[in-house]
């Protein structure tokens, strides 16, 4: 009874607003989702041109610090897009793949499998 009633009153209301204009806003909305999720990955890209330039040194401590700091941004990107693509989850489905392509060593892995994932 609920439901013959609510489609009469859509029904009624449908002449309104026509059906393409709805698709279309819902299309749009679903479309800026993804691509907020999207642009809110960090790419290492943006991160090295960041640091090449904030980090100074041109000595052995400079290359270092920047070194490890640009591992630390690609372990990070590769543990996001190994959560979101089925790709990169096939090539690393553990983290003993992460430390054999050597991303990350032996002892940060007891860091990253304490996380809580949910």
């Amino acid at each position: 009874i609920y439901f013959e009633k609510l489609s009469i009153y859509c029904n009624h209301y449908a002449s309104l607003i026509p059906m393409s204009f709805v698709l279309g806003f819902y299309v749009t909305l679903i479309v800026n989702r993804w691509w907020s999720q999207y642009t809110s990955i960090p790419l290492p890209d943006r991160i090295m041109c960041t640091l090449s330039g904030g980090v100074q040194g041109g000595d052995e401590h400079g290359r270092l610090l920047r070194r490890t700091l640009m591992r630390y941004a690609s372990l990070s990107a590769l543990l996001i897009l190994r959560s979101v693509s089925t790709a990169v989850f096939k090539r690393f489905p553990t983290m003993d793949h992460v430390v054999e392509a050597g991303t990350v060593s032996l002892q940060h892995t007891s860091n990253c499998n304490s996380l809580a994932t949910t």
